[in-house]
C-alpha cells in the first residue's frame, strides 16, 4: 500500500480536486484506492456527492470512539472508498496534542488497512498542524498542487522547508512531486512560473503532467462527480489520467528498484561479504567545467562538496585550458568559483540565483 499526501497550505490550488481525480483515475485503473479527507472542510467528500455532517469520521477515530473501518465508506466510486471529514475534525489538533504518539498515530491507523488497499490518497488540511505532521510523515509521497501564482509557489517552498525539517528529525526520504495546476499556456505569466519552477527544482522533482485550466473541473465538483465521469473526453479528465498513469508507474519502478537492491543485498550476504562493506550503487554523473587557464589560480565550491574550495575536485591542466572535474548526483546545486582568492559567480554560466549576502550563485542543473 502507498500513502500519498496531497499537500499545500495555499487554498484554491487545486489541492482537493487533484486528490478527488487523481483517486477516481486510479480506481478505474483496477487499483484499489482509499481516499483519506483529513480537510474539516470536507471539500473532498462533498465533492464525491458525500453528505457527511451525520457521519463519524477521522476525529471518532482518533478519540477511540470507533475504528477506523467502520467509518470507511465503501464504492463511493468505481475502486474507491472514502474516509469523510466531518466538522468535528476542526478539534482533532487539541486532542492529538495530549497523545503520546501524536505525530505519528495517522500512520499506525492507517496499518490497520494496509491489505486492503493499493493506495491511500491524504486530502491534507491547508495548514501545517498535527493533522499535516501526520500526513507527512505516514507518506511515501508528497504531490503539490502550485497554481500559477506568486501565493502558491510561497506555498511549496514553506511546505518543503517543512518536509526538509520533518526528513531530518525523523531520519526520513519523504520524496515530493510538484504538480502544476491551473495551466493556461497561452498566456505570459504561466510559461514564466513554469519557467521559475524548472530553474528552481530538480527535473525528479516536478511532475511530467500539468492540470489544464478548464471550468469543467469546478462544474465536476459542483456535481459531486470526477472529471473522468463528468468530462470524461474533456482535457482535465485526460490530464489527471496520465497523473494516475505517472503514480502507477513510479510505484512500479521503486518496487522494481526495491527488488534489484533485495537481490543484492541476498547475493552479497550468501558471499560472505559483512553487511558494512556492501556496494552501494549511486547513478553519479561526471561534471567537466572549463576555463581560460591565463584567468588566474580557479577553484570551484558549491553545496555538492560543502562549500569548501575544490574538495572532491580534479584540476587537470592542457595547454591554456583548465579543466575542473566531479562527480555528482542528479540534482540542481548552486556554487561558486574562487579566483585569486575572490568569490564570484562563474562568467562562463549563464545561469545564476540569488545568495544570502546580496550576490549571486551559478545555477548546475545535471
Amino acid at each position: 500500500m502507498k500513502i500519498i499526501a496531497i499537500a499545500n497550505q495555499k487554498g484554491g490550488c487545486g489541492k482537493t480536486t487533484t486528490a478527488i481525480n487523481l483517486s477516481a483515475c486510479l480506481g478505474r485503473k483496477n487499483q484499489r484506492v482509499l481516499l483519506l479527507d483529513m480537510d474539516p472542510q470536507g471539500h473532498a467528500s462533498l465533492g464525491l456527492g458525500q453528505q457527511t455532517s451525520e457521519l463519524s469520521g477521522l476525529y471518532e477515530v482518533i478519540n477511540n470512539e470507533t475504528c477506523l473501518s467502520d467509518v470507511i465508506l465503501p464504492a463511493t466510486q468505481q475502486g474507491l472508498d472514502l474516509i469523510p471529514s466531518t466538522i468535528s475534525l476542526a478539534a482533532a489538533e487539541h486532542l492529538l496534542s495530549c497523545m503520546p504518539e501524536r505525530d505519528r498515530l495517522l500512520g499506525m491507523l492507517l496499518e490497520q488497512v494496509e491489505n486492503d488497499y493499493d493506495y491511500v490518497i491524504i486530502d491534507c488540511p491547508p495548514s501545517l498542524g498535527l493533522l499535516s505532521i501526520n500526513a507527512l510523515l505516514a507518506a511515501d509521497q508528497v504531490i503539490m498542487p502550485v497554481e500559477m501564482s506568486l501565493f502558491s509557489l510561497d506555498g511549496i517552498h514553506r511546505l518543503r522547508e517543512t518536509i526538509d525539517m520533518i526528513s531530518a528529525q525523523y531520519d526520513l526520504n519523504i520524496p515530493f512531486t510538484l504538480l502544476p495546476t491551473m495551466v493556461d499556456l497561452r498566456t505570459r505569466l504561466t510559461r514564466e512560473f513554469l519557467e521559475h519552477i524548472e530553474n528552481n527544482y530538480k527535473p525528479e522533482e516536478i511532475s511530467d503532467i500539468h492540470i489544464h485550466h478548464t471550468v469543467r473541473l469546478k462544474e465536476a465538483v459542483c456535481n459531486g462527480t470526477p472529471i473522468i465521469d463528468y468530462a470524461p473526453n474533456s482535457i482535465a479528465a485526460n490530464d489527471y489520467d496520465q497523473l494516475a498513469d505517472e503514480v502507477i508507474a513510479g510505484t512500479d519502478r521503486l518496487a522494481t528498484e526495491e527488488l534489484g537492491m533485495q537481490i543484492e543485498r541476498m547475493e552479497q550476504l550468501k558471499e560472505g561479504i559483512p553487511e558494512d562493506n556492501w556496494v552501494q550503487h549511486n547513478p553519479l554523473q561526471q561534471v567537466i567545467l572549463n576555463y581560460q587557464r591565463s584567468s588566474g589560480d580557479i577553484q570551484i565550491a558549491g553545496d555538492f562538496n560543502g562549500w569548501i574550495p575544490d574538495k572532491d575536485v580534479e584540476t587537470h591542466v592542457s595547454n591554456d585550458r583548465l579543466q575542473k572535474i566531479f562527480n555528482i548526483e542528479p540534482g540542481r546545486y548552486e556554487y561558486r568559483i574562487i579566483v585569486d582568492g575572490v568569490w564570484q559567480h562563474d562568467p562562463n554560466n549563464p545561469k545564476q540565483v540569488e545568495n544570502e549576502i546580496g550576490g549571486s550563485n551559478s545555477l548546475l542543473q545535471i
